[in-house]
C-alpha cells in the first residue's frame, strides 16, 4: 500500500499574526517567510483515510511520482461532481488542497473533496 504525503503549510497570515506582528506593523517578511518554512508539517495517510486540513493552512501532493486523481465536491448549482480537469493541469503538477475534509480512496490514487 502507498502512502500518500500532503505537504501542509501554515498561511502566511497566520504566521505573521503568530509571530506578534499584525497588518500594519513594518516587520521583517523574510523572517515571517522562514517561520513559515519551519511550521510546515508532513501529513501521512493510508488508502480508505478521511483527513482534515483546518483553516488558516493548505495542503499540496506532489504529482511527480504518482499522477493522484482529485474529485472537487458537487456545488448546488452542479449536475454532478467534477473530475480533476485535466486540461489545466499538467502530468506531475501538484494538487493544491484548500481547508476542509477530504478522503483518500481505497484505489491509493484518488482524494475526494467531502467538504
Amino acid at each position: 500500500m502507498k502512502i500518500l504525503n500532503i505537504l501542509i503549510t501554515p498561511s502566511y497570515e497566520s504566521t505573521r499574526d503568530a509571530m506578534g506582528f499584525s497588518e500594519e506593523e513594518d516587520y521583517n517578511s523574510d523572517a515571517v517567510l522562514f517561520q513559515q518554512g519551519y511550521n510546515m508539517d508532513i501529513l501521512k495517510l493510508e488508502p480508505g483515510e478521511e483527513f482534515t486540513i483546518s483553516d488558516d493552512f493548505k495542503g499540496q501532493v506532489d504529482c511527480e511520482e504518482t499522477q493522484y486523481k482529485f474529485i472537487e465536491l458537487k456545488e448546488e448549482w452542479e449536475d454532478e461532481p467534477d473530475d480533476w480537469d485535466e486540461d489545466y493541469y499538467e502530468e506531475g503538477d501538484p494538487i493544491d488542497l484548500l481547508p476542509g475534509r477530504y478522503h483518500f480512496l481505497e484505489d491509493g490514487i484518488t482524494i475526494k473533496e467531502l467538504s
